[in-house]
């Protein structure tokens, strides 16, 4: 069986894998069905589920606004320091840390216990014992941002260098990420030969960790507009597997229910939300990794996939997702022809017996 995502692909990559929402651009992307895969390898090649069946059922969720961010939210081929006290090729139960922003404390007693102390722990622990990583980070340093997002990258250097300066505070989505997260500042100025390391040095970063999760509860734009409980997405990606290191789940505040009666809903949503930074976008497909490590889609000499500037994503190739032509039935005895995109990695597709 393969999971069918149904977009009305008007010109954008769409709200993410399994989303209504929107992206970058206007199409909107919906599950038809609930997803069953099995032992699936998913999210971009370095998680698995450890459970043999992982079901996902959207029918009876709200709608899913998740919006793939923009190439400029997202910093990708973060160098990350060998972790030589562990094994690289065994498979790890997923280890997220996360990082509450001031904007959490700054929450009703009420919300702000809801949030911390169930919400989020609950979540958390449901996709820890879910999910594996085959490769496990060391400690994790996170990329500062650049003041004028122009950055440079050396031969034989796995940094990046800001052309110019360093951003003056680091964002994942809407949340300031901490100092002590972040890598030493590196830029160029008057060319590429005279760049360096600049400010503090390496912070001491995120250890026993494979994700860092920020979690705001932020009034943002997106909360005043949408009619939306939290909304996430990833924002740092690493050098050698692709797989998100860093993403943020915002709660709009608004939004949070202490009704005991919605809490299996919020809880539902942070999950499906969380599963987004995770890996599971849009965005994200060109970064698939294979069983072994090795990329579905080609790369350019800079490791990067080609960019679809029409779709506002890195483009796919069809080892993960095809197109295909369906005959759909509709009123009055009529068929008509329907695009749909099939999700075709091997661990999902897959025989049920």
């Amino acid at each position: 069986m393969a999971t069918t995502l149904s977009p009305k692909m008007a010109a954008e990559g769409g709200g993410g894998a399994g989303c209504p929402g929107s992206g970058p651009g206007p199409s909107r992307w919906h599950w038809s069905g609930s997803l069953w895969a099995q032992g699936i390898l998913f999210l971009l090649g370095w998680l698995r589920a450890s459970a043999t069946y992982f079901p996902v059922s959207l029918s009876s969720a709200p709608p899913c606004r998740h919006h793939v961010p923009s190439d400029s939210e997202v910093i990708n081929k973060v160098y990350l320091k060998t972790n030589h006290l562990v094994k690289r090729d065994i498979d790890e139960h997923l280890r997220i840390k996360t990082v509450y922003d001031k904007s959490i404390e700054e929450l009703l007693p009420e919300k702000r216990y809801l949030v911390k102390n169930k919400l989020f722990p609950q979540a958390i622990s449901y996709l820890e014992r879910t999910l594996q990583v085959r490769r496990p980070a060391g400690t994790i340093l996170l990329s500062r941002q650049c003041a004028t997002n122009q950055y440079l990258r050396k031969e034989n250097d796995p940094h990046r260098y800001c052309t110019g300066e360093c951003a003056e505070h680091t964002k994942c989505g809407p949340v300031t990420v901490p100092e002590e997260h972040l890598q030493q500042c590196r830029v160029c100025r008057g060319g590429k030969w005279l760049c360096g390391a600049v400010g503090v040095p390496d912070q001491e970063g995120v250890r026993d960790a494979d994700f860092v999760l920020y979690v705001g509860a932020l009034a943002t734009e997106r909360c005043s507009h949408e009619n939306i409980i939290s909304y996430a997405a990833y924002c740092q990606q690493e050098a050698k597997m692709d797989r998100p290191i860093a993403g943020y789940a915002n709660l709009c505040p608004n939004m949070i229910s202490t009704q005991p009666q919605e809490f299996v809903g919020m809880l539902s949503t942070v999950k499906h939300e969380i599963i987004h930074a995770l890996g599971f976008s849009a965005g994200l497909f060109a970064f698939y990794h294979d069983k072994d490590g090795n990329p579905l889609t080609s790369r350019f000499a800079d490791g990067l996939p080609s960019f679809n500037h029409s779709l506002g994503l890195y483009q796919w190739s069809d080892k993960v997702v095809r197109t295909v032509e369906r005959l759909w039935d509709v009123r009055d005895n009529k068929r008509v022809h329907h695009t749909v995109y099939l999700l075709v990695t091997p661990r999902v597709v897959v025989s049920i017996p």
